[in-house]
């Protein structure tokens, strides 16, 4: 494999009009009245697709993301047939597979049923590596500038006026817990403005885990941990409850209007299509539940009482809320799993449209089950996200992956982060608070692992960011015990990192969060060089969108403006 630089003409055809990850392949036959079907990987259950009818030579533009199977029948016009069809056993001319490469060019001999692979495909990955080497060369003489006995690094600071900081008062700040918030959102941007163009870093399909689901959970899921220390704040000061209930009221209304403004950027200001659902919308509605939970049934030791922690007191302390949240991820598996969407099985959690497809029944509405149906219902289609990720591939209807249903499991998702925040209240020592995560950590995994049988389409409950399913909360939560575990290693405890540059970005979140949004398209933060239609083109745009992010984050930081909700 070479850099991303393919020779232009290959045998008559024009690389130069090949997109990211797209490759020729040329097929060619002497027979005739022959069709061509096709079935991605990525399209799970799905039936084989008619590509076209095959007669001599035709050249088509392939996907690389997932391999493709391909199939040659005989006399057969159908535009979709089942993979266990009795059509395939008497009219199978020819079956192959291939994993696509890049600017690769492919010929398909349907004669003698053989593919190979003419022109070798550019290395994709190649610009990840370079890029890396490049951040981490900056991250070394960043370093070395600090060990510089003068000082330049602290001068310059002074001179900027970024100097000169009041220190901290009272107890000490956990530095990794915000340095936790700011690698998700430091993720967040960089796949939002592209990653790159790497399939892998961007949402999955339907099912499945990949780098950009992680970033939501993990939100949520630190934002929960911070909870416990408001409703010990208003413990010891004795605030009144219907004024914290007012106060949780102001910021759960202040996320969600400010969700909804964010949801018409880009000019979509008809009112008859205004989407309601949105991440800061499900942000607040968390919020809300999970920190009114922890207040009214907070039994934290009021001031100048005294108690021993024992194993389990993290746990029992807080068992009413522990059987409210149980309570609520209940009814939801309830409803989830007894009650069917009109014209849909029961218990249908699929993406709907080709998946599952069969001549004489047919998934087309059933996109996400009643989960689907909920939201349209409460919603309608005009209001909810019109172009979910599973369009594409299974051609499904409109679903709102940040509907109203799927938030009953959001909330459980923000109280596993309030049991780790809770343990920070309760256990002063390092050992029991890591201990204690990282045993949530595996218990998390490994009950996420039975339900989703450790596969991407498998098991009884199907890892699913977009139905945010039981075993996508449990699985996204145990890497987030166990990366908060690293995080307060060699942060609060071994004191090896002091968190930068994440941290900074950790103390402005949501300036952050609302700022790229606003920017998303425009300069200084995005530009285009060309047709940027390699990775190694697209891949250093979003680092520098996202650098840029952090950087604004850093003189922030310096000149204590921190913005909250």
């Amino acid at each position: 494999m070479s850099w991303e630089s393919p020779p232009s003409i290959f045998r008559g055809l024009n690389l130069d009009e090949l997109g990211t990850d797209e490759a020729y392949l040329n097929i060619s036959s002497s027979q005739a009245d022959l069709s061509l079907y096709s079935l991605s990987e990525n399209c799970d259950k799905c039936p084989w697709q008619h590509l076209r009818n095959l007669s001599g030579s035709i050249v088509l533009k392939q996907n690389t993301h997932h391999k493709i199977h391909y199939l040659v029948l005989k006399n057969e016009a159908a535009s979709l047939i089942r993979t266990d069809s009795p059509v395939l056993d008497s009219n199978t001319l020819c079956e192959k597979s291939v994993q696509f490469g890049e600017f690769g060019v492919y010929d398909f001999h349907v004669d003698t049923c053989s593919l190979e692979n003419v022109l070798e495909p550019v290395n994709a990955n190649l610009a990840i590596l370079v890029c890396f080497l490049v951040y981490a060369a900056l991250a070394l003489i960043c370093f070395g500038l600090k060990k510089i006995p003068s000082k330049p690094v602290h001068q310059l600071e002074r001179w900027l006026g970024w100097r000169g900081e009041a220190k901290e008062g009272g107890k000490q700040r956990l530095r990794s817990l915000d340095t936790f918030r700011g690698i998700a959102l430091a993720i967040m941007i960089f796949v939002n403005d592209g990653g790159g163009h790497y399939w892998f870093l961007e949402h999955a399909t339907w099912n499945g885990l990949y780098v950009a689901d992680l970033v939501f959970p993990w939100f949520l899921w630190i934002m929960g941990v911070c909870i416990p220390m408001s409703v010990k704040s208003n413990n010891r000061k004795e605030v009144p409850m219907k004024t914290v209930v007012w106060q949780i009221t102001k910021r759960s209304v202040k996320l969600f209007m400010l969700g909804f403004v964010l949801n018409t950027l880009g000019g979509w200001i008809m009112l008859d299509r205004l989407r309601v659902p949105g991440v800061l919308q499900r942000f607040g509605i968390s919020y809300f539940v999970v920190a009114i939970v922890g207040n009214v049934f907070s039994r934290m030791n009021r001031p100048g009482q005294e108690r021993k922690t024992g194993l389990f007191t993290d746990i029992l302390d807080i068992y009413p809320q522990w059987l409210v949240l149980l309570t609520i991820l209940l009814i939801h598996q309830l409803i989830v799993w007894l009650v069917p969407a009109p014209g849909c099985p029961q218990g249908y959690r699929g993406p709907g449209g080709l998946h599952d497809w069969s001549p004489d029944r047919n998934n087309s509405g059933c996109i996400g089950g009643i989960t689907g149906y909920i939201d349209k219902a409460f919603f309608t289609s005009s209001h909810i996200y019109g172009n979910p990720t599973a369009r594409g591939v299974y051609s499904a209807s409109e679903f709102d992956p940040e509907g109203i249903f799927g938030t009953l499991t959001t909330i459980f998702q923000v109280w596993l982060g309030y049991q780790a925040g809770y343990t920070l209240q309760v256990y002063s020592d390092d050992k029991n608070r890591i201990g204690r995560w990282m045993i949530w950590s595996a218990l998390t995994g490994v009950i996420g692992a039975i339900l989703c049988g450790g596969s991407q389409n498998g098991g009884v409950v199907p890892l699913n960011k977009n139905l945010w399913s039981l075993s996508f909360v449990m699985v996204t939560s145990c890497f987030a015990f166990a990366l908060l575990s690293f995080l307060y290693v060699i942060i609060d405890m071994k004191k090896w990192w002091k968190g930068q540059p994440f941290f900074y970005a950790g103390m402005n979140s949501i300036l952050l969060y609302c700022g790229h949004s606003v920017g998303y398209n425009l300069f200084p933060w995005h530009f285009k060089i060309g047709e940027m239609r390699t990775h190694a083109a697209s891949l250093p745009e979003a680092l520098w969108g996202t650098t840029l992010w952090i950087y604004i984050a850093f003189v922030l930081y310096k000149k204590k403006v921190f913005v909250t909700v």
